[in-house]
């Protein structure tokens, strides 16, 4: 059985979540299944461990719509896997078939992120995006 690499996406959508999937398993597949859940509106109040816990366990769904592209004011992919590597390779596979990627932010999630909701760490995230750009300039 292959391990699974577990993502959160915010902010993309359906088409390009599959398209960054696709992408994984035909460069990436041997390294393990690649689960990717959409972060829904019901999701951004929930804790990430909390949503990390449901997955694992097979019960991600809430029912309500995923967050698309213009409802969150960036576009994120949060990655647990067990290997560095791994989230590498998630990285460059959604990079490679995705528009605007350098404005597409990753992050793995920590031990802190695991008990913020997802709006504090994608708000953290996007500060974050926001000031390593401005030093770049």
């Amino acid at each position: 059985m292959q391990e699974k690499i577990i993502c959160f996406s915010l902010g993309l959508s359906p088409g390009d979540v599959e398209r960054g999937r696709v992408s994984f398993n035909e460069s990436c597949g041997a390294e393990g299944e690649l689960v990717v859940v959409p972060v829904t509106g019901a999701m951004l109040e929930r804790n990430v461990g909390d949503a990390l816990e449901r997955v694992i366990s097979g019960s991600a769904s809430d029912g309500s719509n995923p967050v698309l592209p213009g409802q969150f004011p960036c576009r994120i992919v949060v990655v647990a896997a067990m290997e560095r590597e791994q989230v590498f390779s998630v990285m460059r596979s959604f990079k490679a078939v995705l528009p605007d990627p350098q404005e597409l932010i990753f992050a793995v999630i920590t031990e802190t992120a695991l008990g913020w909701t997802f709006r504090e760490y994608a708000t953290h995230l996007a500060q974050e995006h926001e000031e390593m750009k401005a030093r770049r300039r």
